[in-house]
């Protein structure tokens, strides 16, 4: 006799949701590259019964030299852009994703950085190789009242047990899911880390990190096994709790 575990459809997770990881904004990053791109996935996100967003821009040493200036910019443009379109007041402010460089050690020591909600400050590392000076950096934003969000960390080849995500943990990070993990998009290692982390309670958050519209119509598609239901919905309950916007 077979016995099939069932699966539910993630989506049917997200009603009221604010996405806090995005490409959104036209022509800044390796998102979105017009406006018309961005009005495009300001409507997937609607279909996927996301509340809102708020627009998250890279900020990379040697790659995408974003600053505060540049990003509240472009965000007030496609604000502008977006006032007579089906997407007016979706975008509901912007802040940055921060790569853990040097550059962002100068941003912090400035007070040159952007929130994206109250002190809350995204973050990335490299996939390949784990910073120097990741300590010292997570040490100096805790010591300036911030909460510095790991942004998709299933995705670190180098960060693998549980044990070591719980020392992030305890040094100040939260952690935010990438809901395209909960598929193979990223590989078997991250949806594997992925499943791993949400059935630990590990994850505080989480983002659909578009860069563009596909993304958004493949997390419509995913599905997740029943018994994960609950772990996703307490993820959700936290969410709201710090992102009601």
């Amino acid at each position: 006799m077979f016995f099939f575990s069932k699966s539910v459809y993630l989506i049917d997770f997200l009603d009221g949701i604010t996405d806090i990881h995005n490409h959104i904004l036209p022509g800044i990053d390796d998102g979105s590259p017009d406006i018309d791109t961005t009005l495009d996935m300001i409507r997937a996100m609607k279909s996927l019964g996301l509340k809102n967003c708020i627009a998250t821009p890279h900020t990379m040493e040697d790659y995408y030299g974003n600053d505060q200036s540049k990003i509240k910019l472009v965000f007030n443009n496609t604000i502008s852009e977006l006032e007579a379109t089906d997407g007016r007041g979706f975008i509901v402010s912007t802040a940055s994703e921060y790569m853990m460089d040097s550059k962002l050690e100068q941003i912090v020591e400035n007070n040159d950085y952007l929130c994206i909600h109250k002190n809350y400050l995204l973050t990335e590392l490299s996939y390949f190789q784990r910073p120097d000076n990741l300590e010292e950096l997570v040490f100096k934003m805790c010591q300036k009242g911030l909460v510095p969000i790991l942004a998709h960390p299933e995705r670190y080849r180098y960060i693998k047990s549980v044990d070591s995500f719980q020392d992030l943990k305890s040094r100040g990070f939260e952690l935010q899911l990438n809901l395209l993990s909960l598929s193979k998009h990223y590989g078997e290692q991250a949806f594997q880390k992925s499943k791993l982390l949400l059935e630990n309670g590990m994850y505080d958050c989480l983002g659909t990190d578009a860069h563009k519209v596909l993304h958004l119509e493949k997390i419509k598609e995913i599905k997740i096994k029943e018994k994960l239901t609950p772990q996703i919905k307490k993820l959700v309950e936290n969410h709201k709790l710090r992102f009601s916007i």
